[in-house]
């Protein structure tokens, strides 16, 4: 495809052809992504990968890359119109082969939707809804009320409201991971990046795994917690209850998040972080215990 296919003469300023949309930092070939701001467009910058590219008029004056090129004064908005385009008439190509396996247990009130793949040895429990676009592995239990495939919490602003964006991408639960009941995992935007939770990984009661997270290989996300999208839990690492993880962050490997903490930074391999906002846990709970023993003095002293 071709950008002058999907926008128009006037905000066309290099023409290109493009097989799929993505982000400014996706590393399939190909892709059409937007900026909105200078630094996403320095991040588009460095994406060799990058087939074209929807941005401002002002930014598009400093682009000296011969990409593809469209302008607006909203290009988040246009790059969105294509988007639903895409979706409304099937133009993201990335698929595999549906169907269910041997040896699964299904329960009869459970949805499975056409283009949904189900491996073997697979549960999947009561009024549990398997959206298509989800692949699942073998040895999978789905506990009852999970969700998998669902649409995300991506929306424009319109003068009448909130208006949401369709997604169009994929989800991969891998062999052997465990979803307990009513958790709930949102498909990816586009064909380029898979929301994905790993082999034996554990994602607890009502929690949400958002679109393009990745669970990492035998993973704790304990319950209602929440994996805002594009974030990376890392293998073996654990979140405990109520847990909030801001988008775009990574949580190392074997990473300890406590419970109730809200994330808004990258966490290290192996590091212990707690609170709201997270910060280091045994500097937490050392400052805790020196106010706890300060406390006590006080009520020693007046003889509380």
């Amino acid at each position: 495809m071709n950008l002058s296919d999907v926008v128009s003469r006037d905000a066309l300023v290099r023409d290109a052809a493009f097989v799929t949309l993505g982000y400014v930092d996706s590393k399939r070939s190909g892709v059409l992504a937007y900026a909105d701001t200078a630094t996403f467009l320095a991040r588009a910058l460095s994406n060799a990968a990058l087939a074209g590219l929807v941005t401002t008029p002002s930014l598009a004056a400093t682009l000296d890359r011969p990409i593809g090129l469209a302008v607006s004064n909203t290009p988040r908005d246009l790059f969105y119109d294509i988007h639903e385009k895409f979706v409304r008439e099937n133009l993201y190509t990335k698929s595999f082969e549906e169907g269910i396996g041997l040896h699964c247990r299904i329960h009869p009130t459970a949805i499975i939707e056409a283009g949904a793949r189900i491996g073997n040895h697979t549960t999947i429990g009561e009024h549990a809804i398997i959206r298509s676009h989800v692949s699942i592995g073998s040895g999978v239990t789905i506990e009852p009320g999970v969700k998998i495939g669902m649409e995300g919490i991506l929306y424009r602003k319109t003068i009448s409201g909130p208006r949401l964006i369709p997604h169009g991408g994929f989800v991969i639960v891998d062999d052997g991971a465990i979803l307990m009941t009513n958790a709930v995992v949102v498909r990816a935007v586009h064909d380029t990046e898979d929301t994905v939770i790993g082999a034996s990984s554990l994602i607890g009661l009502s929690s949400i795994i958002g679109h393009e997270a990745k669970i990492g290989t035998r993973a704790v996300v304990s319950n209602n917690c929440v994996v805002a999208r594009r974030s990376v839990i890392g293998e073996d690492a654990f979140l405990g209850t109520n847990v909030t993880i801001k988008e775009n962050l990574r949580i190392g490997h074997h990473a300890r998040i406590m419970a109730g903490s809200v994330v808004v930074t990258p966490v290290a391999d192996g590091k212990a972080v707690s609170g709201n906002f997270a910060t280091d846990h045994s500097a937490r709970m050392l400052a805790f215990s020196r106010s706890e023993a300060v406390s006590r003095q006080g009520r020693f002293e007046r003889g509380d």
